[in-house]
């Protein structure tokens, strides 16, 4: 597993010096690009790839936002957060591009979600990652996890995440889930603050599994399509599994962006182009188990990968599938008080 850098240790991570131009640094969630992918381009180019793992959205706005200049060339980032980053001069808007011809594969749905300042990357559900030695049978509602059964107290993973976490319980409500309905959102914090007793972690599953002693006792969790090969690998079983429950649920994007005042622009893009050749894009979606917005590279991907339903969902199916909307500053902030608040409470338990 790749190391987690604190953030206090970021800024000493890309001085300048020798070489330097010759890395591309990163950041990124864990496990998101194939080591066939990254050897490849550093073969081809010459240069290194270091990738700087975060494991939820705030830490990697963080970071982003108060980085030193040359430290981050690349970003993996959500559509929410890029148009925010992108217009405070943070990112290198996508029209000044260059030399990322194979950008013209990708589906312009998401093209469009990832707005003008990044572009887009995997795609997926939100769902349930679960033991299936443990739980035969998948779990089918959002219920299995707000209000779960005796046996799974104490073995719950949420995400301290201040839009992700709340979803679930906004689903269950039939819910927009980028409501910025106060009443609303307080019902939610109340349901989660309930259901606290119950939870072993708010770390990302990936990274409890990846880490921590206690990481058998991890039940079932809030996590993401593809998460469950990952958490496989890293457990050296074949227990994890993941299902989307019948209510429907979030579906995301992640983006990729060029960092502003990166040193090394030029080489970001050579590597957006790069991981963008269909056959390459093919192969670095099936890696993960995540679905490729490369539309050239679907037709190329295994038969019964591309008609797998948990990694192609039928994304147009309706209510059962939401995307976030431009979410207010305003109800940024009282979400985030609202998963502080839940983290906070679960430490002083």
């Amino acid at each position: 597993m790749r190391k987690i850098f604190p953030y206090i240790l970021l800024s000493s991570l890309c001085l300048p010096g020798a070489g330097q131009a010759q890395t591309l640094n990163i950041l990124t969630w864990e496990a998101y690009f194939s080591e066939e992918l990254i050897s490849a381009w550093e073969a081809r180019t010459g240069a290194t790839v270091n990738q700087i793992v975060f494991d939820n959205d705030e830490v990697r706005n963080t970071m982003l936002g108060t980085v030193r200049p040359g430290t981050l060339d690349l970003v993996t980032i959500d559509k929410v957060s890029a148009p925010l980053f992108g217009e405070r001069g943070i990112l290198v808007p996508v029209a000044q591009f260059s030399g990322t011809d194979n950008l013209r594969h990708l589906a312009p749905r998401w093209v469009e979600s990832c707005g003008s300042f990044a572009t887009p990357y995997p795609w997926g559900t939100m769902g349930l990652v679960y033991r299936r030695d443990i739980l035969p049978q998948a779990p089918d509602s959002w219920r299995a996890l707000l209000h779960p059964e005796a046996t799974l107290i104490g073995h719950v993973g949420l995400l301290d995440n201040y839009i992700d976490t709340l979803a679930p319980s906004l689903i269950l409500r039939d819910a927009s889930i980028s409501t910025d309905d106060e009443a609303l959102l307080s019902d939610v914090y109340d349901e989660l603050r309930a259901l606290l007793p119950g939870v072993l972690t708010f770390d990302y599953a990936l990274t409890f599994v990846g880490q921590q002693p206690q990481a058998d006792s991890l039940h079932l969790a809030l996590a993401y399509s593809g998460d469950e090969r990952e958490l496989n690998r890293l457990s050296g079983t074949d227990h994890w599994a993941y299902a989307v429950p019948q209510e429907g649920t979030a579906l995301w994007i992640d983006c990729l962006a060029v960092v502003a005042n990166s040193s090394n622009q030029a080489l970001a893009m050579d590597f957006l182009n790069f991981m963008n050749t269909p056959e390459l894009a093919a192969a670095n979606s099936e890696a993960p188990g995540i679905a490729t917005t490369n539309t050239a590279a679907v037709a190329l991907q295994h038969e019964v990968f591309r008609n797998d339903p948990l990694v192609y969902p039928d994304a147009d199916a309706g209510a059962l599938f939401q995307e976030y909307e431009a979410i207010t500053l305003n109800n940024i902030l009282m979400r985030n008080r609202i998963s502080s608040a839940l983290v906070k409470l679960h430490e002083s338990q």
